[in-house]
């Protein structure tokens, strides 16, 4: 919940940050500088996958979140606190950075290791889609906590919603952190972990054991979160950026197709996950995954449309295929590596596919559209990132399925 009400406050707050942060003579270039830093953050999350993964394989999942969900909610903290560009000057873009990198690296091993806390702990194996599923949908409610509050805080503050009252919904972060923390606290450690480390069939050097023995799984399990973090994290920016407040009877109508579309989110990750459960994880992916290549093409077109009503429609019906992709991603991927490596090699793989294209997508898209002058460019470039997890998951086989608890 903490990484993604952070995401998507970032997000919500584009124009602001950009401003206060990263004045500039356009609003191009203080939105390019401002997508420089968001890419920052998810650029250094391979690091941190690396660092918290192999703590995870080594130490135990249970101490790495402890440790990540305080790392993750001070630097969102910070942020609200930071002064603006005409108070310190280049120094608030720098430490604006700082946080973002610090963040970055937190969610590094927060993102994947709650996934693979979560499925190990079931003991029949039967229900692992739906654990899996926890993650995106627990990001969906994040996600509309981040917007109520932005709400709560604009009508307390008014007119100084501008001036300081968007730092407040930062200072909420801290909360959630001491909220995450005792929740994981009074939690065991996984079952799959406990199981092998009884047994002492733990790894020794579990980075050279992944590299040396599931090269193939650690590639197939970067190519399947290519499709959804290039797609969501640029069709969210691109959502943020070209459409302006939109307020009807004092209520904000963006911000409201916003929770929408995250219920919807949310709701399509657990239902296709069960799904999933039921029938076999490649056979919902793949018509998923079709359904995101198909969408990916006029998205970025529909969503630029002169007209409310059809914007509206494109980002709600996109949000189903991106909820299921999410929602069955975690247990397909956590499946692929034995619990020795699963860490080391979930983390790293989601990481690597979120760094660079979830956190380079939304600035690919908008160079794109800039040198082609045409919106189509972006949305060749989403289909491509689409076909590339589809032939990912075509290529698992049931040997793959690493279930060993």
């Amino acid at each position: 919940m903490i990484v993604w009400y952070e995401i998507t406050l970032f997000g919500a707050l584009t124009h602001t940050i950009s401003s206060i942060f990263f004045p500039s003579e356009s609003d191009y270039l203080s939105t390019i500088k401002f997508l420089g830093t968001f890419a920052v953050g998810f650029g250094f999350r391979p690091l941190g996958a690396f660092i918290f993964g192999y703590i995870g394989d080594k130490s135990g999942r249970r101490k790495v979140l402890l440790t990540s969900v305080i790392l993750v909610s001070i630097p969102s903290t910070v942020i609200g606190v930071i002064p603006g560009y005409k108070e310190i000057g280049i120094f608030s873009s720098i430490l604006l950075l700082l946080c973002r990198i610090m963040q970055g690296m937190a969610a590094g091993g927060e993102t994947s290791i709650n996934s693979a806390f979560l499925i190990e702990h079931s003991s029949d194996k039967k229900n692992l889609g739906f654990l899996g599923s926890m993650k995106p949908f627990s990001g969906a409610l994040g996600s509309i906590i981040c917007f109520v509050m932005i709400a709560i805080c604009k009508k307390l503050t008014g007119e100084n919603y501008e001036i300081w009252g968007w730092r407040l919904p930062f200072y909420f972060c801290s909360i959630m952190g001491i909220i995450g923390f005792l929740t994981r606290y009074i939690m065991e450690e996984s079952l799959a972990y406990k199981v092998h480390d009884q047994n002492k069939s733990l790894s020794h050097s579990p980075f050279l054991e992944l590299i040396r023995d599931y090269k193939r799984a650690f590639v197939i399990a970067i190519g399947l979160g290519i499709a959804q973090n290039a797609i969501v994290y640029s069709a969210i920016m691109f959502y943020n950026i070209s459409v302006k407040e939109l307020i009807l009877s004092g209520i904000n109508i963006k911000n409201v197709v916003r929770i929408i579309v995250e219920i919807t989110f949310g709701a399509s990750a657990v239902l296709f996950a069960i799904l999933s459960d039921k029938v076999g994880r490649k056979n919902v992916m793949i018509p998923t995954l079709v359904a995101l290549a198909c969408a990916g093409l006029p998205a970025f077109s529909l969503l630029s449309y002169d007209n409310h009503y059809i914007v509206t429609l494109t980002f709600l019906l996109i949000s189903v295929p991106i909820g299921a992709s999410f929602g069955i991603y975690n247990s397909l991927a956590c499946e692929l590596f034995p619990t020795k490596v699963r860490c080391t090699g979930f983390s790293l793989a989601h990481n690597i596919s979120a760094g660079i294209f979830g956190g380079l997508s939304p600035s690919i898209c908008m160079w794109l559209i800039e040198k082609t002058e045409t919106k189509l460019a972006a949305g060749i470039y989403l289909t491509a990132c689409a076909l590339i997890s589809l032939i990912s998951v075509l290529q698992i086989k049931a040997k793959d399925r690493k279930v060993d608890w």
